[in-house]
């Protein structure tokens, strides 16, 4: 009832309707005024009021009375609904400025009615263009470093490959030790070159929704007590003890393959970058209706201002770039992008003792 009272039709109904009150009391009063006044007074020939009445006597009284009451609520009408004016103004403005691109500009109308809900999605659109923009703005930025990040990344092992076949191929002299030693550089160069193409080509699958998922149920506890085994060999190099704990049925709907790919990078991250510690830990348990994965390491930490990026396929300070030249820096971007279509999310939490990446995934209904 409190909305279809402050609403702009019923506001205008009211204001008519005062308007109507008030011209109508007017003009009532001003009747009572001159039959006041011929009653009381003697009202000779010729006198003006007695002009003025033979007048009315002659347009009738409703036509005089319409005459006066009109304008006035017309009047009165106009001045109750002024303010809508400035409204319309204030909105009209708005418009024009999100037409010429200023989004910085907000609409400020403090009336519970329409004209507040428009000039707040007024406000709202200048803000979503606004952030827009500057997301468009980053990537065009974003797109110029990625060139560049991918002209020396997929320079590097090139020419390493092209300057040891440039050796075998002018040097007649190479012994076979050293022919096999540059060979197997070449080719440990061209696995990369490979490994970082086809991360990028599935990247672009990913983006523009060209990789299938093919979802099932997933008992996710099991999966990752069989991806631990797979990565025995690497904890053993790296003197590292991998503490698991699971929970019971923890089932989703998902791609198995997909989410392997997930925990791998996730579980050969731990591996890699926290070989100065003792042990890693992945821990799965539910939360509310939430299957959550916590993959834990501890040794050294990520910078917070590189953590808020971490996950940035574009980040140039990516530690993966800098550090262990293995790695191509698109495996967490990758792996951010697979739990989002599965409709979860995946987090990063760093400090001088452990960092940790949360997965959490809608549990199955």
């Amino acid at each position: 009832m409190g909305k279809m009272l402050r609403s702009f039709r019923t506001q205008m109904i009211i204001r008519l309707c005062i308007s109507m009150l008030l011209a109508g009391a007017i003009t009532f009063g001003f009747y009572k005024l001159l039959q006041f006044y011929y009653q009381t007074s003697n009202v000779q020939m010729g006198d003006p009021l007695a002009d003025l009445r033979r007048t009315i006597a002659r347009i009738g009284d409703i036509n005089v009375f319409l005459i006066i009451f009109i304008p006035l609520a017309i009047l009165f009408f106009f001045l109750l609904t002024k303010s809508y004016g400035s409204h319309f103004e204030k909105i009209s403005t708005g418009i024009h400025q999100l037409a010429n691109g200023d989004f910085q500009s907000r609409v400020h109308i403090s009336t519970n009615d329409e004209f507040r809900l428009i000039a707040e999605d007024i406000n709202k659109a200048a803000q979503e263009l606004k952030e827009s923009l500057q997301r468009e703005n980053l990537a065009v930025s974003s797109k110029e470093q990625l060139i560049v990040n991918l002209a020396h990344d997929l320079r590097t092992p090139l020419t390493s490959v092209l300057g040891y076949l440039e050796l075998l191929m002018k040097d007649q002299h190479i012994s076979e030790d050293q022919m096999k030693h540059f060979l197997t550089i070449a080719h440990t160069k061209s696995l990369r070159l490979e490994k970082l193409i086809d991360e990028l080509f599935e990247i672009s699958r990913l983006n523009y929704g060209m990789l299938k998922m093919e979802k099932d149920s997933i008992n996710i506890g099991e999966l990752l007590i069989q991806l631990n085994e797979e990565f025995y060999p690497s904890l053993e190099k790296y003197n590292l003890i991998a503490r698991v704990e699971m929970a019971q049925n923890l089932h989703i709907f998902g791609d198995g393959e997909m989410l392997a790919r997930v925990f791998e990078n996730l579980i050969s991250n731990a591996i890699r970058y926290g070989s100065e510690g003792k042990y890693f830990d992945i821990k799965g348990y539910l939360d509310q209706n939430d299957v959550v994965v916590d993959v834990v390491n501890y040794g050294s930490y990520i910078p917070e201002e590189e953590l808020t990026h971490i996950f940035d396929v574009f980040y140039t300070g990516d530690r993966s770039r800098s550090l262990h030249r293995n790695s191509t820096g698109l495996g967490l971007f990758i792996a951010k992008n697979i739990i989002e279509q599965h409709e979860g999310t995946i987090t990063a939490y760093s400090d001088p003792i452990q960092t940790k990446f949360e997965v959490r995934l809608p549990l199955k209904s």
